[in-house]
């Protein structure tokens, strides 16, 4: 089987000269933050935007997922390469600065096309600026002082997530019935998240966990969505950030 080549698209010398003068690369200072615990709340950002995340290093998160896939006929592929596969990948990288350490980022994409793999840089600068926001949010929750939300009400973070989607399911199955996929969708939108499944009852339970994740450690049994919308709305913008920003066509509707 004839071997996969890799090659990496530089589009130029002087494109790339004039894409590095026009941007840099979204990056933020760690300030007090744990590096470990930031890059655990990104990889929680790529699951949100449905890139899968994986650590090839403790420095290091990569994220990614199949955004294009097709056939080809077989006489446009003489060697058995039957697919072209495009995929988006996102990574972080801790950096070590002599006056305060950061986490970098970079996008790229990978076209995977008769045993030929080509990489080029994302250089959308909309989708750069969505990767910055995510960076800053990220570090802005992180440094928020103050207890955990859970505390003083359960043991632990791992009983609360789960109290949370228990009541969710309950929800769910006493409500069904009188929702659609698009109420559902429109729902979701109003608080800023992003579906991360195409079937109505999956995207009500990850509606109304977060919902009652957020009731819950207010001592709320019945939380709305009005009620979480607005309570929203009062957060500055960077921790008021819609979930998904680093899929390549989220959308944010504030």
């Amino acid at each position: 089987m004839k071997p996969r080549v890799r090659v990496v698209v530089l589009l130029g010398a002087l494109s790339l000269v004039a894409a590095a003068r026009a941007q840099t690369e979204p990056s933020v200072a760690l300030g007090r933050v744990d590096g470990a615990a930031a890059l655990e709340a990104l990889a929680r950002e790529c699951y949100e935007a449905r890139l899968a995340p994986e650590m090839p290093s403790d420095a290091i998160l990569d994220c990614s997922a199949v955004t294009a896939e097709r056939a080809l006929g077989a006489a446009d592929a003489p060697n058995g390469d039957t697919r072209i596969v495009v995929k988006h990948n996102v990574r972080f990288t801790l950096l070590e600065r002599a006056d305060a350490d950061r986490i970098g980022a970079e996008a790229w994409t990978e076209t995977e096309e008769l045993g030929t793999v080509i990489e080029q840089p994302v250089t959308a600068e909309e989708y750069l600026k969505r990767v910055q926001r995510v960076l800053n949010a990220v570090i802005a929750r992180l440094t928020v002082h103050g207890a955990a939300p859970w505390a003083g009400r359960y043991d632990s973070e791992q009983a609360w997530h789960l109290d949370a989607h228990l009541h969710a399911v309950s929800y769910c199955d006493a409500n069904l019935s009188r929702m659609t996929l698009e109420s559902v969708t429109r729902e979701l939108e109003t608080v800023g998240l992003r579906p991360l499944d195409d079937d109505t009852r999956d995207r009500c339970e990850q509606l109304y966990t977060q919902l009652f994740e957020w009731g819950l450690a207010r001592g709320d049994a019945a939380p709305s969505v009005a009620a979480y919308a607005r309570y929203r709305s009062t957060l500055p913008p960077e921790l008021r950030l819609c979930s998904g920003q680093l899929a390549p066509d989220a959308t944010c509707k504030q």
